[in-house]
């Protein structure tokens, strides 16, 4: 799946976790809570692409994303290479391994919650790197006018725009409360992001590091398997999976955008309706 399919999913269930939490828990996010869960939903779900050289996470912060973004293939290069097994495809399993795993979806998550609980810049600096591709991605989805005014579809003024929000947070002393939010905004727009890719033919390695039968021999219930540790997964039968980048690919993820905007809107509506009140 391309970026903006990633950040409108991502978007959508950053959105409703928001809505949920503030429903269930009673947890006050404030007037533009969903909103800004929305927007940390879609830099979530851009994260794993970091392990991909120019992809919009991996640029969206200069310097500062792409040295995190080196790290992080550096990581997925080690771990493949430390972990593979005979029957494990040839490659240096960079992108869409390691980075692309559930596994390490809740390990960044929880590595962010637990900083916050040390110093809010923690949380301070996730939210900078998390918001930026969010919002460059899904004004590049959303209608054209917000290229044209706002010109946040551009990476450096998507950056100041989340360092703005991220500050305004600051202000309302809101970091101490959405550290653990964060932490869990990351591994939840992560696993959405997989699950975006394991339903185009691609797939992502989905129960790393258990080893498993590779996909050949799973085919053949007799035949002796040296064992995977990499084998991809996808979450939709063979016949209704799309190649990335293809005509019809294009045209199903655009379809997805369309839907997840309007139900993030849907869902922005009490907050609308709240601030409206308030200004009133």
């Amino acid at each position: 799946m391309e970026a903006g399919g990633h950040a409108c999913t991502g978007a959508l269930a950053g959105a409703a976790a928001s809505s949920a939490l503030g429903a269930f828990t009673g947890a006050d996010l404030g007037i533009a809570g969903t909103a800004v869960g929305a927007l940390l939903g879609a830099g979530a779900a851009l994260l794993p692409d970091l392990d991909a050289d120019g992809a919009t996470a991996y640029r969206s912060g200069g310097r500062v994303t792409a040295v995190v973004g080196e790290c992080f293939q550096w990581l997925a290069r080690t771990a493949y290479g430390g972990t593979r097994l005979p029957h494990d495809p040839n490659g240096d399993g960079e992108h869409r391994g390691l980075v692309h795993t559930p596994l390490f979806a809740a390990a960044l998550g929880l590595l962010v919650a637990l900083g916050a609980l040390l110093t809010p810049w923690v949380t301070g600096v996730a939210m900078v790197l998390v918001l930026a591709p969010g919002i460059s991605a899904l004004s590049r989805s959303g209608p054209r006018w917000v290229r044209r005014n706002l010109r946040t579809d551009r990476d450096p003024v998507a950056l100041v725009v989340a360092i703005g929000i991220t500050c305004a947070l600051a202000l309302a002393g809101a970091m101490a409360e959405l550290g653990w939010f964060a932490g869990l905004s990351i591994t939840m727009g992560m696993i959405v992001h997989s699950v975006g890719d394991s339903a185009t033919r691609s797939g992502i390695c989905w129960t790393y590091p258990i080893r498993r039968r590779c996909a050949k021999c799973a085919r053949k219930s007799s035949a002796r398997c040296s064992g995977a540790r990499w084998r991809r997964g996808h979450v939709l039968p063979k016949s209704l999976r799309w190649s990335v980048g293809s005509r019809r690919g294009k045209r199903i993820e655009r379809a997805i955008e369309v839907v997840c905007l309007l139900l993030v809107a849907v869902l922005l509506l009490p907050d609308v309706a709240e601030l409206a009140r308030t200004l009133g």
